[in-house]
């Protein structure tokens, strides 16, 4: 006795199946790229917010800015050879380091816990799209190839995507020489 496709047995997939076949225009390009890119932007923003909503990024930077000034005063001490600097920034910096590693997992954390959905929410895009050519390569470049199926138009949709979300959602900065001088000076 063999069930046939959309059956009793799973009376859902049938309705998805049908879902699917209605939204067949969506796995072509032009409009499966924008798709794609859209979904990973999507995902990206998601995972970004995440990420900012489990560190504070004002204490992070504050952190970053310290552990460069007194990686600095670390140098200096060795240069100088007194031990008793050496000795006080060294206990400094293993301060620095434990706080740095608790912030860390702190991210790790976060990521971990969007990786989950994002698994299975790829597992679905992955069963729409199957094989399909999602995207053209616009020019020949070596070790990319010219027809992208979802993983590889996924991986440059969520790295080009990425970058961006980053720099909106603040969750990178730069350290400025002026920032780290004021902080070393104790103006801050």
């Amino acid at each position: 006795m063999t069930k046939a496709k959309g059956s009793t047995m799973f009376p859902l997939s049938g309705l998805l199946l049908t879902v699917a076949q209605n939204l067949d225009f969506l796995k072509t390009p032009p409009t499966a790229t924008i798709v794609v890119l859209v979904l990973s932007a999507g995902i990206g923003l998601v995972s970004g917010y995440i990420n900012r909503r489990a560190v504070n990024l004002d204490d992070y930077k504050r952190m970053m800015i310290e552990s460069q000034r007194v990686q600095k005063q670390v140098m200096a001490a060795m240069k100088s050879g007194n031990q008793r600097q050496i000795d006080k920034a060294q206990k400094r910096q293993q301060e620095l380091a434990t706080t740095q590693s608790k912030m860390t997992m702190d991210r790790l954390k976060s990521s971990l816990y969007t990786m989950i959905p994002i698994l299975i929410i790829y597992s679905f895009i992955g069963g729409f799209f199957g094989n399909e050519i999602v995207a053209y390569f616009p020019f020949p470049a070596p070790y990319i190839p010219a027809e992208m199926s979802l993983p590889n138009w996924y991986f440059f949709s969520s790295i080009a995507t990425s970058v961006v979300i980053s720099r909106v959602l603040g969750l990178t900065f730069e350290i400025d020489p002026e920032e780290s001088a004021v902080k070393e000076d104790g103006r801050s």
